[in-house]
C-alpha cells in the first residue's frame, strides 16, 4: 500500500460503491489488505489510515514516521551526534576485539606516515588486475539499476516512480567503482616506502577510502527511498515495526563527517588495506538501516492474485528479497577474516587480496541485482498513481 497505485477501472468503482462507502476502490483495497489474519477478501483497513479529498479515498500517513518532522535540535542532531561518535569508536576499536592478537599485529595506525618495518603493500596483478575487474563490474551495475525501466530507458516518464531509487543506487555502485579503480591505480603504480609517503599517494588513497566510507552515506539515501516508496505509507497490518525516513541533510552530513576522519589519517594503518576493513566498519548503521527496512515489512513474495491488482510491493521476488540481505550482510566476515589470513596463512597478499576481491564481487553484486529488481518493481507502476495526504 503505497502512494503510487493504479486506479482501478469503472466496473470495479460501482461494485465497491455498491457494497459500502466506507471501502475503497480496487486497487486501493489490494493496497491495503492485510496480508496476514485477514478477512477472507481482505478489503478494509482501519478508518485512521484513509481520508477523503475531494471526493477520492486517499491514503493518509497517520502511521508513518520521518527525522524530519522531529525537532531539529533536541532529537534529529542528537541522534546524529550519538551515532557518528559511537561509529568513530566502533570503527577504531572494533577489530581489536573480535581477533585481538592477530588485529594488534595487523592494524597498526600510520596517520600517513609509513615505514619499512610494519608497511605492507601489495604490488601484484592479483590485486591491482582484480581491483580494476571490480570497478567494470560495478560500473555495469550501476548502469543497469539507471535502465531499469520498462523501455530502458533512464528518463523513461512510465517510470517515474523509481527514478530516485535507480539513481541512489546507481550512486553507491558508482562509489564502488571509483574506490576500485583508485585502489587499483595506487596497487600498480606505487612502489616502495618514498612512493607511499607522497602526497599524490595520499590523496589517491583518500579517494579509494573516502568513497568506501561515502557509500555508507549513499546506503542512507538508498534506505530513505526504500522507506518512503515501500514502507513509509502502509497500513499498521502491513508493517510489523515503524522505521523512520531520513533526511538528505542526515545522509550528507554522514557522509562527510565519516569521509572526513578518512581525510584526517584517523582511519590510515601501516598496511593501507587495513584502511578499507576499518572504512567498511563504518557502514554498520547504515547497513542496519537498509536491512531492517525489509525486515520490518509483510512481503507476498511476488505472489500474484485474481481479486487484487499487482503493485510494487507484490512484485518484490522473495529470492531477490534474499539476495538484498545476503549482499549487504556479507561483508560481515571480512574484518575478522583479514587480520586472521595474514597472520595465520602463509598466503602472499596479492593470493589474500583476491579473495578479498572475489568476496566483494559476490557482495557487491548481490546488492547490485536486488537493487536493480527494487527498482524494476516501482517501474512497473505505469498507470496514474492515488494521491496521498501529507
Amino acid at each position: 500500500c503505497y502512494s503510487d497505485r493504479a486506479k482501478p477501472n469503472s466496473s470495479s468503482n460501482e461494485n465497491n460503491n455498491n457494497r459500502s462507502k466506507d471501502k475503497m476502490t480496487a486497487a486501493a483495497v489490494g493496497q491495503l489488505r492485510k496480508r496476514s489474519g485477514s478477512s477472507s477478501d481482505g478489503s478494509t483497513c482501519s478508518a485512521s489510515d484513509m481520508k477523503t479529498l475531494g471526493g477520492k479515498r486517499t491514503l493518509g500517513r497517520s502511521d508513518s514516521l520521518a527525522l524530519a518532522k522531529f525537532p531539529l535540535f533536541k532529537v534529529t542532531v542528537p541522534l546524529f551526534l550519538l551515532l557518528a561518535v559511537g561509529t568513530k569508536f566502533l570503527a577504531k576499536n572494533f577489530p581489536y576485539v573480535l581477533a585481538p592478537w592477530a588485529a594488534t599485529h595487523t592494524y597498526k595506525p600510520a596517520h600517513w606516515h609509513y615505514d619499512e618495518d610494519d608497511t605492507h603493500f601489495d604490488n601484484s596483478a592479483w590485486t591491482w588486475g582484480t581491483d580494476y575487474w571490480l570497478t567494470a563490474a560495478m560500473l555495469f551495475l550501476a548502469g543497469r539499476c539507471l535502465t531499469a525501466t520498462p523501455t530502458g530507458r533512464i528518463n523513461d516518464p512510465s517510470a517515474a516512480n523509481s527514478y530516485q531509487l535507480r539513481i541512489r543506487s546507481a550512486t553507491m555502485l558508482v562509489l564502488y567503482a571509483i574506490s576500485t579503480l583508485a585502489g587499483g591505480y595506487a596497487h600498480h603504480n606505487y612502489h616502495g616506502i618514498d612512493d607511499l609517503n607522497t602526497t599524490s599517494f595520499r590523496v589517491l588513497w583518500s579517494i579509494c577510502v573516502g568513497t568506501v566510507t561515502s557509500a555508507g552515506a549513499a546506503m542512507l539515501w538508498i534506505g530513505s527511498e526504500l522507506c518512503r516508496q515501500y514502507h513509509a505509507n502502509v497500513c499498521s497490518t502491513e508493517i510489523m515495526f515503524r522505521i523512520p525516513t531520513i533526511p538528505r541533510w542526515f545522509c550528507a552530513a554522514w557522509g562527510i563527517y565519516i569521509t572526513g576522519l578518512c581525510v584526517l589519517g584517523e582511519m590510515s594503518y601501516k598496511r593501507p588495506a587495513c584502511d578499507i576493513f576499518v572504512a567498511g566498519t563504518t557502514q554498520t548503521v547504515p547497513t542496519a538501516y537498509v536491512v531492517a527496512l525489509l525486515a520490518a515489512h509483510r512481503w507476498t513474495s511476488g505472489r500474484k492474485t485474481d481479486d487484487h491488482p499487482v503493485h510494487a510491493c507484490d512484485r518484490v521476488q522473495m529470492k531477490y528479497r534474499i539476495m538484498y540481505y545476503a549482499g549487504f550482510l556479507f561483508n560481515v566476515p571480512l574484518l575478522p577474516m583479514y587480520p586472521l589470513l595474514v597472520q595465520y596463512t602463509d598466503w602472499s597478499l596479492g593470493a589474500v587480496n583476491t579473495l578479498l576481491h572475489a568476496w566483494l564481487t559476490v557482495s557487491w553484486g548481490m546488492q547490485g541485482f536486488s537493487l536493480r529488481h527494487f527498482c524494476m518493481a516501482l517501474s512497473a507502476d505505469k498507470k496514474e498513481s492515488l494521491h496521498v495526504t501529507a
